[in-house]
Parts: C-alpha cells; structure tokens; sequence
C-alpha cells in the first residue's frame, strides 16, 4: 500500500470514529455519514469505478445495520429511469439514420467561416435536446470533427475544440444535457420533495445556454478561425436523398417525445414514465427501429447505477437527520456571512460550484459531493433550495480548463492527431470562467429570480 493510501485511510479511520462518537446522531445517521465518505473518497482518489464504489458503499452499510432496502429502492428513483429511456431513444437517432442525414447536410452546408460556425453551434444545440449526458453527445459528434478536419485544412484545432466546448455549454439547456442535472435533481426530490421538471429547466437554461454557447464559440473562431479559407464543398451524396420509412417513423416518435417533455404540467405523466414508454415503443418489433437487445446494449448501465448509487446516498442523509445535525452543528460557523445579502450568497453559489471542477475531476462526482452540501446551506439560510440547485448545476458545468475535467473533452483530447493541449485550455478558460460568472449574475438578476429562482423571498 502505499503512502498515499495509508494517509487516506488513517484519515478516513479518524473520521470514522470521531462520527461514532459525536452526539445527537442515531447509529444510522452516523453510518450513513460514514459510508456516503467512503464513497466521496473512493470517488475521488480511487482508480475505483463509481458506480461500484457507490453501490460497495451502501452494501458496506447493509452489513453495518442499515436496511437491506436501501439497495433495492434505489431503482426505484425517476431519474434511473429517465435515464435509461433517454440512452433507448438516443440510439434510435443514431440506428434510424436521422443524425447521420443531420450531420451531412450540416456538412454540405459548411462553405464559409459564417456557415461553418452557425451550424456547428446549432447542430450541438439540436443533439442537447435529444442525446443525454456530455459524454453521449461527444460520442456522436466525433464522426463530426472528423470529417470536418479532413473537409477543412487546418481547422482541426477550432473543430477539436468547438465541438466539446459547445457541448459542455448546451449542456446548460436541458434536465437531459448532463448526468449531474439528473442527480441533483434526484437529490433536491430526495430531500425536500420538490423537483425541476423538463419544460422547467429548459425555460431557466435556455437563454443561458444559447447566450454563453455563442459566447464560447465566437472566442474560439476569433482565435482558431481568423483569415482562413474555406474551399467550396463538393456535394458527394449526389443530390439529396428522401427520407427513408425507418427516419420517417423515428422523427414522428422523437417529435411527440419532445412535445410530451414539454407539456408535462398539461397530461401530468412524470417525464421519467413518459421516456420510458416512448422507448418500449420505439423497440416494438413492428414499429421496427430498435430491437431489444440492442436497446439495452445501448444504455450507459454504469452510469446507471451510479446514478442509482449516488442518489440513494444522499436520501440516507436526509431519512436518518444527517443534515439536520449538520445544520445545527455548523450554522454558529456562518455567524459573519450576512444572511440577508443576496449579493453574498449568490457569489458564495457561483463560486464554489463553477471553481469545483479544479479539484473535483468528475462532473457527476461534483453533484454528488456538493449538491447535499449546497442543500444544507440553502435550509441554514432560509434560501429557495431549488433555486440553490439549479444555480449550482449550471456552475457545475463549468469544466473547461482541464482535459481530465470532462469525459468531453477527454474524448477529443485522446484522438489519434490530439487536436489541442492543455495550454490551449488554459487559455480559453483564463477567458471563460470569469465571463461564465459573471453572465451567471446577469441572468440571475435579470431573469431567473423573475421566473421562480429568487434565492430569498
């Protein structure tokens, strides 16, 4: 074992026995705390999966005393769910020929610096209402970037780097645009009862989304694009193809998706049933789109189950009064920060959550580890805990600056011809974060607090 190890295990082993000692916490709450930091640390410096590290976590915590239920309801969460339908019908998309079609007109339609960055932007835009998680979209848009790459010489730096920014900013646009929007929200259900619903996010992340997207792509063309020359595209498909009776069927399905997402309030089915029965259907053998066995090849299963995992760990906290302890315990700490400055708490928000990919790699880890967290500040304070995690999740998002911050933007930094470097990173970010916060503040005061997101009041 080596030093390293040895020194986060004695910590852990403090840690563990200063819990068990502390008063006013039952037996369970204390082992609740202790396995959700066994998890946050396995997550974090372990080569360990998370997924597995959440699940050994609360098997841990079974054999310790806790209910074996905890491992079985933990699939019974809506956000599994949604997850699991959503990766079904992202691969209809791709089966059904629809993004490939999507992603050659794009192509043929690329002939100048104007076109090449309008599409490129609206096509990210388009999948981030569709394909769920960062790393999903990265996957489909490689075969983006490299014909790109290869359309336009010397471009590979802008289109390396485009393509997962732009990514990484739509992920701002909808509930499905990230894995930590699912598990935040999973964890603000869990512990309050009140949830972001689809058609809700996407009125709060929209104008931010579209707004810091061009933003970010209009830094990147300044700097990757200027005085280039694009030659004119040669249509190599011959003429345009009609759409095929397999991108008829998958469009008309996509479609009536999309518009049950958004009018939820109206039929009142949860998002969760609504994904889930839309995919059966798309794997019916005569609506003949997907089968079932490629269906379920194509869920990310461990993203599902640490999705699962995580969630679970969170809720222990609240059934066993964990963070009500951590209120009591550490609310005297705060004694100097002005409560009644909105100002101060928003900044306190923006900054923990936008800086937290610095020393947390893994975009879900950070909801994990901070959502909770952010929920125990947001009832010490008396704050709206909704506005507390929608806030939070859009500077989670924020993980530009290094290559191992985002799977992304690992997935292009690792290609064959490695279309940037770190420094390149650097450079965008030393840009991007503070004007990323600081259109976080705008919009605050200009739109979210207007619409249901006012921190105080």
């Amino acid at each position: 074992m080596s030093s390293r190890n040895i020194i986060l295990l004695g910590l852990f082993t403090g840690f563990s026995i200063a819990v068990f000692f502390a008063g006013d916490l039952g037996y369970a709450g204390k082992l609740s705390l202790v396995i959700f930091s066994l998890s946050l640390g396995m997550f974090i410096f372990s080569n360990i999966p998370a997924g597995l590290a959440a699940w050994l976590s609360l098997s841990a915590g079974v054999l310790l005393g806790l209910p074996q239920d905890i491992l079985f309801t933990s699939f019974s969460q809506h956000v599994v769910w949604l997850m699991i339908g959503a990766f079904i019908i992202a691969a209809v998309l791709e089966k059904s020929g629809l993004l490939e079609r999507l992603i050659r007109w794009v192509r043929q339609n690329c002939y100048s610096k104007g076109r090449i960055t309008l599409f490129t932007f609206v096509l990210v835009q388009i999948l981030s209402v569709i394909i769920p998680s960062t790393s999903g979209r990265a996957s489909a848009l490689l075969p983006v970037y490299r014909a790109f790459s290869r359309q336009f010489e010397g471009s590979k730096k802008f289109f390396g780097l485009a393509v997962p920014v732009l990514i990484l900013m739509g992920a701002n646009l909808t509930l499905i645009g990230a894995g930590s929007h699912i598990i935040g929200i999973g964890i603000l259900e869990g512990q309050t009862g009140q949830k972001i619903s689809y058609m809700e996010f996407l009125v709060y992340g929209l104008p931010f989304g579209i707004l810091i997207g061009g933003i970010s792509l209009y830094l990147l063309s300044k700097w990757y694009l200027e005085d280039m020359e694009f030659s004119e595209v040669e249509n190599e498909e011959g003429g345009k193809k009609p759409f095929s009776a397999q991108e008829k069927k998958a469009s008309w399905l996509i479609g009536i998706t999309l518009v049950l997402w958004l009018t939820e309030a109206l039929h009142g089915f949860d998002i969760a049933f609504v994904t889930m029965l839309m995919a059966m259907i798309m794997m019916l053998p005569q609506v003949g789109l997907i089968r079932w066995k490629e269906g379920m090849k194509s869920v990310s299963w461990s993203l599902i189950f640490f999705v699962a995992g995580a969630t679970q760990l969170g809720e222990l906290l609240v059934t066993y009064k964990v963070t009500d302890f951590f209120q009591d315990r550490f609310l005297n700490l705060f004694d100097t920060v002005d409560a009644n400055d909105e100002f101060i708490m928003l900044m306190l928000i923006i900054l923990i959550s936008v800086t937290s990919h610095l020393y947390i790699t893994s975009h879900t880890t950070r909801a994990v580890v901070f959502i909770p967290v952010l929920l125990i500040f947001s009832e010490m304070f008396g704050l709206n805990p909704v506005a507390v995690v929608f806030i939070s999740l859009i500077g989670i998002n924020y993980c530009v600056t290094l290559p191992v911050s985002s799977k992304a933007l690992l997935i292009f930094y690792e290609e064959d011809d490695r279309p940037f470097g770190t420094r390149d990173l650097a450079k965008i970010s030393i840009w991007l974060m503070p004007i990323y916060i600081a259109l976080m503040i705008a919009m605050y005061y200009v739109f979210w607090q207007h619409v249901g997101l006012a921190l105080m009041g």
